[in-house]
């Protein structure tokens, strides 16, 4: 389970001996087959990229293939998982290729990296000893309201911390209607940019959001976190 830089470009948060393991490696399970590219480049891989074997999940069927391409496992070669950004495994398919592994009594291994929601979670003053990831949230407002109130209501009730995600284009759509949705008092942490030179960490009332121009988001990777 190989880590890559939230922010594209930052490969200075992995460490010596997470690159050591990426540059014998061969073989690649990822999300997304561009990106994945461009960060073994600029990471300085040995092999050229052309020559190595990537199994993209975005593109193809997540089940169909996948298989076949896990199956160099048994010949004794090494395959990393990447995410798009950060840890695998997390809010993207590359479990896929993990149970595969733990099916065929295949050893997993994961390796230190940056996960943009424990980052955001450890900077958000929110309850860290209880806490649940929810991924990404209905599109629909009635659906999305009923959600958040349900969220709101396992904060509130359990001291559990929710943490949430929208594609970065929606980020004001899902902030206007947290404003819309949850309680005056809620706190509401918004992690955005994450370990870039533009990161934004703040933590704070729902209605010391009231206002807020939401814009200034838009289009910029961003973890929402509510609690008490």
């Amino acid at each position: 389970m190989m880590p890559c830089p939230i922010a594209e470009g930052n490969n200075g948060v992995l460490n010596e001996y997470t690159k050591d393991i990426i540059f014998k490696t061969h073989y690649f399970v990822v999300e997304r087959a561009r990106t994945t590219r461009r960060f073994l480049s600029a990471l300085g891989h040995p092999t050229p990229i052309h020559e190595l074997h990537i199994f993209e999940l975005e593109k193809n069927n997540p089940i169909q293939g996948l298989h076949d391409f896990l199956n160099h496992l048994s010949d004794g070669k090494n395959i990393g998982v990447f995410s798009e950004a950060g840890c695998p495994g997390i809010a993207d398919p590359g479990s896929l290729a993990v149970r595969y592994a733990h099916d065929k009594k295949y050893d997993v291994v994961p390796l230190v990296g940056p996960s943009s929601i424990l980052l955001a979670l450890i900077s958000s003053g929110l309850n860290g000893q209880n806490f649940a990831f929810n991924g990404y949230l209905p599109n629909k407002v009635n659906e999305l309201h009923k959600k958040l109130k349900a969220l709101e209501l396992l904060a509130v009730k359990g001291r559990q911390t929710q943490i949430f995600m929208e594609a970065p284009y929606r980020n004001a759509f899902i902030l206007e209607n947290c404003m819309k949705s949850l309680s005056p008092n809620l706190k509401l942490c918004i992690a955005c940019d994450i370990n870039s030179p533009t990161q934004y960490i703040k933590t704070q009332a729902v209605k010391s959001w009231k206002g807020f121009e939401w814009q200034v988001f838009h289009k910029r990777p961003t973890v929402f976190l509510i609690g008490t």
